[in-house]
């Protein structure tokens, strides 16, 4: 059996696929390291892994304080941001790569998430540990793929330029892998939902990797839930998870009196935008409203009507694999591409966040998304990926690499 280290940067999303890697090539006998953002140590110890800080930290309170990082909805937002991208990358990419180089000790194979496959050209060099790529954002690699940096080049070359500098400041060149090349990398998506295209066929996709915690097996709803579905079967749901918004109080109000004009029950989770009822105007109907700090979602999105998210890809695949439908409001990333994936497979609506009215919000919703086609489209396309198993994939994959 080998010793593994897997490392990745982020938050949820980038984070809990990696976990159940973790846990599966654990069960299968190897020796697992995770290099982690520092937020998410206690979470990966309570699924049983082992953890190391890898990086800056970035949590809630973090995130929300750099909110307007996280919208790049105006392309000229996106080019303001640079020098902060530039100063996090001097800071946190020498700390992370001497916490990796640490972790790796007396390691056979490094595993690197997307945002980390730097660090794993600059392990190899000053080690010789051989490294695969993974990632679990099919926008960076399949076709018509949308991101921040594909219509400013300029912008990803002095990225690349400070990569260098970093590269030369630890006393390495800058000299980077390339994994599409390599054919050991791996993609945790399925390619039902898209694609890898031609410059990435290195890729292979391996399926969705579903993180499940030991505790949502037994998890139950309390009594104020369970009441609330009786009153409201089939609710829509608002989850944003690890997304946060620099305004979410009008977010939060338009969704509320959207759900109300449609007479159906919304459950919201609070998520990194911090959805409260605080945050309600005196004169917003909060009736056929339910606040949940957190509720699995595989239990939730199977009793849904529908949920309204970001893109995320998690909350996106958990969704279809549970066959609900969905309308998606995209803020950045790779939630652009996942929102296009949305409309291509007509397992919902999309829309722009910052233009969205409530006539438009319940129209959306109305003639796109609650409606029987939009539903079997989406079970159909659930059928699909529950055939999958991505962890064996990957799991299987790895060992033959070893």
């Amino acid at each position: 059996m080998a010793t593994l280290v897997i490392v990745t940067q982020g938050t949820l999303g980038d984070h809990l696929p990696y976990f159940e890697l973790g846990k599966a090539l654990s069960q299968r006998g190897h020796q697992v390291r995770m290099a982690l953002n520092p937020a998410m140590l206690a979470l990966a110890t309570q699924a049983g892994l082992t953890a190391v800080a890898c990086g800056v930290p970035l949590g809630e309170v973090e995130a929300r304080h750099g909110a307007a990082d996280w919208q790049h909805l105006d392309a000229d937002h996106i080019s303001a941001q640079l020098p902060h991208w530039q100063a996090f990358y001097r800071h946190d990419m020498p700390l992370a790569f001497a916490q990796l180089l640490a972790a790796c000790a007396g390691a056979d194979l490094l595993l690197c998430g997307y945002q980390r496959h730097s660090l794993g050209s600059l392990i190899r060099q000053k080690t010789g540990l051989p490294w695969l790529a993974t990632s679990v954002m099919p926008a960076l690699h399949c076709a018509a793929a949308i991101n921040p940096f594909a219509s400013h080049p300029a912008t990803a070359q002095v990225l690349g330029q400070t990569l260098d500098e970093i590269a030369v400041s630890l006393g390495l060149q800058a000299r980077w892998d390339n994994p599409a090349r390599t054919g050991r990398a791996l993609l945790a998506a399925s390619p039902h939902f898209a694609q890898v295209n031609a410059a990435n066929a290195g890729y292979q996709q391996t399926g969705f990797w579903f993180y499940a915690d030991p505790h949502w097996q037994t998890w139950q709803a309390d009594t104020a839930l369970h009441g609330f579905l009786q009153r409201f079967p089939e609710p829509l749901v608002l989850s944003f998870s690890s997304l946060p918004l620099q305004d979410a109080r009008t977010v939060l109000t338009l969704h509320v009196r959207a759900a109300a004009k449609l007479g159906r029950g919304l459950v919201v989770q609070r998520g990194w935008a911090d959805f409260n009822a605080t945050l309600l105007p005196d004169d917003c109907p909060t009736d056929a409203v339910f606040f949940a700090d957190f509720i699995p979602h595989d239990w939730l999105f199977a009793r849904a009507s529908a949920v309204i998210h970001h893109g995320g890809i998690g909350t996106l695949a958990r969704a279809v694999r549970n066959g609900c439908p969905m309308l998606v409001e995209p803020y950045g990333n790779d939630q652009f591409f996942n929102a296009k994936q949305v409309l291509v497979h007509q397992i919902g609506a999309v829309a722009h966040p910052q233009r969205l009215t409530l006539d438009g919000l319940v129209r959306l919703l109305t003639q796109k998304v609650l409606t029987a086609d939009c539903r079997r489209h989406t079970q159909a396309l659930g059928d699909k990926i529950r055939a999958e198993n991505g962890l064996a994939t990957a799991c299987q994959l790895i060992e033959a690499w070893l």
